[in-house]
């Protein structure tokens, strides 16, 4: 039996459970805590989001070229994504080159740079479905940790909650539930490739060095 797909209603429901309240958050909520979770769903989204570069919700774009002729100084405009979540991840020329774009600047929603061709590696924002279980598991628990004052005026338990989801303030809200998946994702990523060096960068070249400078 195929696994029920994880909404938005099912998340505020746990959140619910877990301050020991029964689940009974609906889309059609038209009761004060409807009005709580329209505040405070956007506010916990912010802040798990922001937490990490989460692999689920990266997405790479290939960039639009402007037509027009910067007044930068650089060769070329950039159109950046609409939807991305925060600043750019990464500038890239090819997709499969580790090694960014390093000279840039961005103004408003425009890019602008030397490369011919640019790449911008981001963070959306992608539904509950598209969340990894671990992720939905811990943003209940932050959310959790952002209703239990307005639903039970409960301060003790709204810090308990939120140090489950992200640690205590010692560890700069990369602990918790959250920090562990952090620390794994991490783990698993691959090995970036070495940024192209130089003899005069302090890097080894091979060969014969003589008369290539």
């Amino acid at each position: 039996m195929a696994e029920a797909e994880i909404t938005k209603v099912m998340i505020v429901n746990w959140a619910l459970v877990e301050l020991g309240l029964a689940p009974k958050f609906s889309d059609d909520d038209q009761t004060s805590l409807g009005g709580f979770v329209n505040i405070f769903w956007p506010r916990a989204l912010a802040r798990s989001f922001g937490l990490h570069d989460w692999t689920f919700c990266r997405q790479t774009f290939r960039l639009d070229r402007q037509v027009a002729t910067p007044v930068t100084g650089y060769r070329y405009g950039f159109d950046l994504p609409g939807n991305r979540l925060g600043p750019v991840l990464k500038y890239l020329s090819d997709p499969r080159n580790e090694t960014p774009i390093r000279d840039f600047t961005v103004e408003g929603k425009t890019v602008f740079c030397d490369e011919e061709t640019v790449y911008a590696r981001c963070k959306v924002m992608v539904e509950p479905a598209a969340w990894e279980p671990q992720f939905c598991d811990a943003f209940a628990t932050l959310l959790a940790s952002y209703l239990a004052i307005p639903l039970l005026q409960d301060a003790e338990l709204a810090a308990d909650k939120e140090a489950k989801a992200i640690g205590s303030p010692s560890t700069g809200g990369a602990g918790g539930m959250f920090g562990r998946m952090i620390a794994q994702d991490r783990a698993a990523a691959p090995v970036s490739s070495p940024a192209v060096s130089n003899a005069l960068d302090g890097g080894r070249t091979s060969g014969e060095w003589y008369g290539r400078w």
